[in-house]
């Protein structure tokens, strides 16, 4: 498995532990998802490797809620999100320190609010 491959599939197995908490969907889900709140789960690797089998990279969760619902929903959320990945490792995957930027209303949903909910994270490949 290649290093794009690899860092995904542990992210993913760290979102899994997830599912009693919050619904979980990759950035290019089309099924329906339900009514909020859920996030939606984008992995983008970036920035210079250590070596040709490393990456590094930031995993952008945007928290959806109901429009008009306060800040207090995303929030809570995001402190779950921080309980389940902030400082964790998994396979040759680690997640660090998470930040938090409060958006306004979705463009494509305007019933919805969209938090960016965002961790750096580093996958040490072995050459």
């Amino acid at each position: 498995m290649g290093k794009y491959s690899s860092a995904q599939t542990d992210i993913f197995n760290l979102l899994n532990q997830l599912k009693s908490d919050v619904r979980v969907f990759p950035n290019n889900f089309k099924g329906e998802k339900g009514d909020p709140p859920f996030v939606r789960v984008t992995i983008v690797p970036s920035g210079p490797p250590l070596n040709a089998s490393s990456l590094s990279g930031v995993l952008l969760v945007e928290i959806f809620t109901a429009w008009g619902e306060g800040p207090d929903s995303s929030t809570n959320i995001a402190d779950k999100l921080d309980k389940h990945l902030q400082y964790k490792s998994v396979g040759q995957t680690q997640l660090f320190n998470s930040s938090m930027d409060r958006q306004e209303r979705d463009k494509d949903n305007q019933a919805l609010s969209r938090t960016i909910y965002s961790l750096p994270f580093s996958h040490f490949g072995v050459n």
